[in-house]
């Protein structure tokens, strides 16, 4: 059972762009996990997952090496390989990384990625598809706000935004990037295009970008993309 609350504690808390009600998480109650070893310390009152843990339903899926549940502490960890999905109707979210933490008591948590290797977050909806990467995140499922730092990039279809970091409200669907002169750069029907500024504003609900601070915009070409990119990392 402290599994299925691990469980919860993950597809609730670190669901990028979509925060789901208390009721719908009752499907958990539906499935069972497996992993190739289960210990349990009654002393320390905690749980072990070892090895191949899964989850899944018709609304999450859950892969991961290793799961920790510390019942007195009310926190629980995830390690290694970890993806974790979830299906809501129309809305498609996925999340890869190496640790997972979460603490029941404080409703707080991160994510952290693999050694050179980033988070990633992928979110489908019917109109667009956001890719986000990052060397850690970290939530608070009280405040519904979710912070990326570390080289943090989104892309949508059409766009690509690069900053030191982003964060993001799950409940009204606004990024905000800044530190180190955040750069957007995408396609246009009139040509390639990059914009800087000191920070940059996008909402997934208007579809909307915004630039505040110092800004500069120009048209430029999709090849030099990258080395603007590694210009801004340098400042």
């Amino acid at each position: 059972m402290k599994i299925k609350i691990l469980l919860t504690a993950l597809l609730f808390c670190f669901s990028p762009l979509v925060l789901i009600a208390e009721q719908d998480l009752s499907a958990l109650l539906g499935g069972s996990v497996q992993s190739d070893k289960w210990l349990i310390n009654r002393e320390k009152e905690q749980e072990e997952f070892i090895g191949n843990v899964r989850y899944q339903n018709d609304i999450y899926a859950l892969k991961a090496d290793y799961g920790l549940s510390q019942r007195k502490e009310q926190t629980y960890l995830l390690k290694g390989n970890i993806s974790a999905s979830q299906k809501l109707e129309d809305i498609f979210t996925q999340i890869k990384a190496e640790e997972f933490f979460y603490n029941n008591k404080t409703l707080k948590g991160y994510a952290l990625g693999k050694k050179n290797k980033q988070i990633e977050v992928l979110y489908k909806t019917p109109n667009n598809t956001f890719n986000l990467y990052g060397n850690k995140v970290d939530f608070n499922k009280d405040t519904n706000f979710i912070k990326i730092t570390g080289y943090s990039e989104l892309d949508d279809l059409n766009n690509t935004l690069y900053a030191d970091t982003i964060t993001f409200n799950t409940q009204n669907g606004v990024f905000e990037a800044f530190g180190k002169r955040p750069v957007l750069w995408g396609f246009g029907v009139d040509g390639d295009y990059a914009l800087q500024a000191d920070k940059i504003t996008a909402d997934t609900k208007k579809v909307i970008f915004k630039a505040q601070g110092n800004i500069q915009g120009w048209f430029t070409m999709a090849s030099d993309f990258e080395k603007l990119k590694q210009a801004t990392s340098k400042e």
